[in-house]
């Protein structure tokens, strides 16, 4: 039995394992190698107010207005004042960020900051450093597990008590532990166009689900505006970094599309941004990004550059062709601000988890300082005894295995529950995909796949079709406005059904 058993290897799960005490047993369980995670592409950075001219209350107001009027503002605060130690710290230790001349750390504007606190790492390679870093923190710390694909968790007297496994043989067994953390990541992979990676299939979703545990806010979806786009195939994503040193969008006749939509141009809001390209292309008015006046644009984004070149397109001479694409779930496994969630000793950081702080449209930069952050507090927590409550769950309804194209079920996503949705769509989308609650261990590692992608969908359009409003990444186009009787309002959802709560912002006086 292990002390802490971690599903997924991304920045959120090496963070955990990193700020634990080198006592604790630890498993990391990857359904592929450890690099092979969101973590590992994000190009951009990690948002701190380190300058002088900036402070973690401007950090918070950015974040809360991006949000859409539905963060949680304690946790906002929480993110920014602790997110900042805590970066000055791993700097002290060693995480190599990009500096300029005077050593100092050289800070990027992206989207909705109003000021320049995005660090970087490597040019554009910012995650991929930071995972060079945390798995070497955590070298000799960990029993690494990858290649292994969780069936299900085990609840015992309602307490989460291991995961059931399918390891690269395809061998089943149950691997034990005192405490069970989701940190599995994102659900891009769902639809057809996506910046994330291979992994990110909804399948923490789907786990938390089948469990018992209650889940919140899935319909809020990010969709990156700027995926480079050749064929109608995605193939990687251009940073917001790159509008931040000054690339514009423009359509086919060269006209800048964000010229009058939102006086920040081409770095209002990502769903803002999102919605017009989306618009301009449903109107085959194909949109490019001009990047070609951007000084050094091969050394400042090596990888971008790289990635376009090898598709034969120079970003120094040429329009570079884009489209949104989904790239980050707001919504996700209701956790209190220590990560634990409605299951007595199961927990979720991360992506996967639903804290609040990202809201309706999550800040750029934030999430990996939101891994950073709660990961740290997570591992005070576990090192705690607390005793809780189990949870009831229903019997079971089983049912024949889902037979359906994993093409189609995103194809559907794509077009029913994307970006611009509406109340009809998303009635078909849930007449095609009923969810029932199965007995996971009973299927194969191929079988459970498609099973977390298809539960994660179905949970995602529901939540979609009951917000008859639109807030931030969630857009209807026969509710296109936002709607005061939803301001603050979350969809809870589990195997109980769905209901609907205010989130808690007793502290929104306290951000000026």
């Amino acid at each position: 039995m292990f002390d802490i058993c971690i599903i997924g290897g991304g920045v959120a799960g090496l963070m955990l394992a990193h700020s634990l005490p080198a006592s604790m047993s630890i498993a990391i369980l990857t359904k592929e190698n450890p690099f092979t995670s969101n973590t590992a592409l994000a190009q951009g950075g990690i948002a701190a107010s380190l300058a002088p001219y900036d402070s973690p209350e401007t950090h918070a107001v950015d974040t809360i207005l991006a949000t859409a009027d539905h963060a949680h503002y304690t946790r906002v605060e929480l993110l920014v004042h602790e997110g900042k130690v805590l970066i000055e710290r791993l700097m002290a230790q060693g995480l190599p960020f990009d500096a300029n001349s005077h050593g100092l750390p050289e800070l990027g504007q992206e989207a909705a900051h109003t000021q320049r606190r995005i660090l970087h790492a490597g040019g554009d390679q910012t995650g991929k450093m930071l995972m060079h870093y945390l798995l070497e923190q955590t070298q000799e710390k960990v029993t690494r597990l990858p290649f292994h694909t969780v069936l299900q968790l085990q609840i015992d007297d309602g307490q989460c008590t291991g995961a059931f496994v399918s390891d690269s043989n395809g061998h089943k067994h149950l691997i034990k532990a005192r405490h069970v953390v989701l940190a599995t990541g994102g659900i891009g992979q769902l639809y057809s166009q996506t910046s994330n990676s291979p992994v990110a299939t909804g399948d923490g979703l789907s786990l938390a689900y089948h469990a018992g545990a209650i889940l919140e806010d899935l319909e809020f979806v990010q969709f990156h505006p700027t995926i480079f786009t050749l064929n109608g195939k995605s193939c990687g994503l251009i940073s917001e970094a790159v509008r931040g040193e000054g690339a514009f969008l423009v359509n086919q006749d060269g006209i800048r599309v964000m010229k009058d939509v939102h006086p920040l141009m081409e770095l209002a809001p990502r769903d803002i941004v999102a919605r017009v390209i989306e618009w301009h292309w449903q109107k085959n008015d194909p949109v490019y990004l001009d990047a070609r006046h951007i000084h050094r644009f091969d050394k400042k984004f090596p990888s971008i550059y790289a990635n376009c070149m090898s598709y034969g397109v120079s970003p120094l001479h040429e329009l570079l062709p884009v489209r949104p694409g989904a790239h980050f779930h707001m919504g996700g496994i209701q956790t209190n601000d220590i990560g634990e969630t409605s299951i007595p000793q199961l927990y979720a950081i991360g992506e996967v988890a639903s804290t609040g702080v990202h809201g309706a449209n999550r800040l750029a930069s934030n999430s990996l300082l939101e891994g950073l952050v709660f990961a740290e507090r997570l591992a005070k927590r576990l090192q705690e005894n607390v005793i809780r409550s189990g949870v009831q769950l229903d019997e079971e309804v089983d049912c024949s295995f889902i037979q359906v194209s994993l093409t189609t079920m995103q194809l559907r996503m794509t077009e029913q529950v994307g970006i611009i949705r509406t109340g009809n769509g998303l009635a078909d989308f849930i007449q095609e995909f009923p969810l029932s609650r199965l007995d996971l261990a009973n299927y194969t590692k191929e079988e459970i796949q498609l099973i977390h992608r298809y539960t994660a969908s179905s949970l995602i359009a529901k939540s979609a079709f009951l917000r008859t409003e639109s807030r931030g990444g969630h857009y209807r186009h026969d509710y296109p406005t936002s709607a005061d009787e939803w301001t603050g309002k979350v969809i809870e959802r589990s195997i109980q059904g769905e209901s609907t709560r205010l989130r808690e912002i007793e502290s929104k006086e306290t951000v000026k």
